[in-house]
């Protein structure tokens, strides 16, 4: 299965409290990168989030943000009365045992901390948040996923296009060398030949041809060949499984790059060495879509 690492989704929904929306963004990343960004009233929940993004993704660098709209009722100061009251009673305490006469400041003592408090993280931090927070988050990431998925299929398309490109080009490489095969053969032998006998040697008939074939093998590219063929048919086999498999398909890319090198480090053939720049920088582009891939 192809699937884009690279994608956005949201999801939002309205609460007495308030309206909570939630925004997913993903890029190319190597490894698995989370980044969450939270209003200061919830920031206790960074770690959760950290925590139910990594279940929800295998690579590529995720972004969350969230954002809050609290209601007007939300967003009202409320008196903490049990605050109050003990920092009254510490503050008539101590004027008691200093024998003050001034009379204690109900303005003095709102401006204390902890007297007034913001209510939204009190209304949002209900038994329900984490169920809430979850469903909100995994409409976002399905909305994403979707996202992906229609990216992943348009990468897919495109790579088949060069998977076909590769093999006709390596069809005529293999055409092209079955000719050049016997020709290089019989040139590489008449050089041996003719070295062996300018330096007034006289070598064994069967015992030239020996080494001649080994020599031979050293330059021979039919390996290669077979190699790439058999790669692409694995690229298109991953392709088409249920899992997102991009690391095993660039892996693959690559593995059909060092093929090609081989061969253009082999050949002497002009023809053959033109048609295998084509072929690498097919294989380029290959490796090239599916580096977004999750």
């Amino acid at each position: 299965m192809y699937v884009s690492m690279t994608g956005f989704g949201t999801a939002s929904e309205e609460r007495p409290w308030g309206t909570a929306s939630v925004a997913l963004s993903s890029v190319n990343h190597r490894y698995k990168e989370i980044s969450v960004r939270l209003p200061r009233e919830i920031s206790s929940f960074e770690a959760w989030f950290h925590r139910r993004l990594r279940g929800l993704f295998r690579r590529g660098k995720v972004t969350a943000r969230v954002e809050i709209t609290w209601s007007a009722a939300a967003s009202a100061l409320a008196l903490n009365k049990e605050a109050m009251t003990a920092y009254y009673r510490e503050i008539s305490s101590m004027r008691d045992a200093m024998g003050a006469e001034r009379d204690i400041s109900l303005d003095a003592l709102v401006n204390l901390p902890g007297v007034l408090d913001m209510s939204p993280r009190a209304a949002f931090g209900g038994d329900d948040a984490e169920d809430f927070m979850s469903g909100l988050l995994d409409r976002a990431a399905e909305n994403l996923n979707d996202m992906r998925r229609e990216e992943g299929a348009h990468l897919k398309e495109a790579v088949g296009l060069h998977l076909n490109e590769t093999e006709r080009l390596m069809k005529h490489v293999e055409d092209a060398w079955a000719g050049a095969r016997d020709a290089a053969f019989e040139t590489v032998a008449e050089r041996l030949k003719n070295a062996l006998a300018s330096a007034g040697i006289s070598p064994d008939e069967s015992r030239f041809a020996q080494e001649a074939v080994i020599f031979a093998d050293k330059w021979d590219i039919s390996e290669e060949i077979a190699r790439i063929s058999s790669h692409v048919a694995k690229f298109r086999e991953i392709g088409e499984e249920g899992e997102a498999e991009g690391r095993k398909l660039d892996f693959l890319a690559q593995e059909m790059n060092r093929e090609a090198n081989t061969i253009n480090s082999k050949i002497t053939s002009a023809d053959i060495r033109w048609i295998m720049v084509e072929v690498r920088s097919a294989i380029e582009r290959i490796r090239e879509q599916v580096q977004n891939l999750e």
